[in-house]
């Protein structure tokens, strides 16, 4: 990253990185988890009893707590830190980890598909990944002068 000054960015193409953010959490997530199905021969959840929304709904919530991590380290960035807020990337990653740990635990599952499981052990690594993507990107775009990334079909006029 040069030393030039930074380049402003709205809220809106923050908020846009950041749900770009959430969406590559999730996309990850189900690409991991059917990986992990299938190699395993069994489901993140089979527990008798739990209720069919309890998953969803504590997914969900750890997508919102990504969320609110993303934007705050967009703060930390535009406010001069140009790396990545390593606090914050720690702590949505075992915060999403406790939430579906602790909130499983509260809906009826048991140890082995919360605490002991690898679909629990893969949500702070796809948390923190989408994490310091969406810094990579954001720092890109703030503290250097480089223009976006072209398809080849797009460059095809330019002189290189």
């Amino acid at each position: 990253m040069t030393e030039s000054p930074r380049r402003g960015v709205t809220r809106g193409y923050v908020a846009g990185l950041a749900l770009a953010g959430v969406i590559v959490a999730a996309a990850l997530l189900i690409a991991t988890w059917g990986m992990l199905s299938l190699a395993m021969q069994r489901d993140p959840i089979s527990s008798d009893g739990v209720p069919r929304w309890a998953a969803p709904v504590l997914l969900f919530l750890g997508l919102a707590l990504l969320a609110a991590a993303l934007w705050q380290q967009a703060i930390v960035l535009l406010r001069g830190r140009r790396g990545p807020a390593w606090g914050t990337v720690i702590a949505v990653a075992g915060g999403v980890y406790l939430l579906w740990c602790l909130g499983g635990m509260l809906a009826g599952l048991s140890v082995d598909e919360t605490w002991v499981s690898p679909f629990a052990a893969a949500l702070p690594v796809i948390w923190a990944a989408a994490s310091l993507l969406f810094w990579s990107v954001l720092a890109r775009r703030v503290y250097t002068d480089r223009p976006a990334p072209k398809w080849p079909w797009e460059r095809a006029g330019e002189d290189e």
